[in-house]
């Protein structure tokens, strides 16, 4: 079940970078709401694998992260991941219901922090 869900994370990812080629003004917020769903489906893949269960409410993945450090199942020196994915929580109202504006810095500072999220996901999972 975790493989499925990382396997969408990277389909997440790859369509995020996919959807900025567009012309089209709004495509910002778009890549950066499917860079959120990204983090948040490579979240559940750890959460998945360790925990055997998946944030129920989006505002619970922070905790269930914080809680495969606590149980030593993700390095220490990942914690600091914990904030790329409340970023994401924080940002995700504002990319999909409130037309929020976003630019092609922030899609760029994001599209990193994505594929840092996804490497150490990866690293973690073992997955080649």
């Amino acid at each position: 079940m975790e493989r499925t869900h990382f396997e969408q994370a990277k389909i997440w990812l790859e369509s995020a970078k996919e959807i900025i080629l567009k012309e089209n003004r709004e495509k910002y917020s778009v890549g950066i709401a499917m860079l959120i769903h990204s983090i948040i489906k490579a979240n559940d893949a750890l959460t998945m694998k360790f925990l055997n269960t998946t944030a129920k409410r989006h505002d619970d993945a922070r905790i269930l992260f914080q809680e495969l450090i606590k149980r030593k199942f993700i390095k220490a020196e990942y914690s600091s991941y914990k904030d790329i994915i409340q970023e994401a929580i924080n940002n995700k109202a504002k990319a999909e219901y409130r037309a929020g504006y976003f630019s092609k810095n922030d899609f760029d500072d994001f599209l990193r922090k994505t594929e840092k999220f996804i490497k150490m996901s990866k690293e973690v999972l073992i997955y080649e």
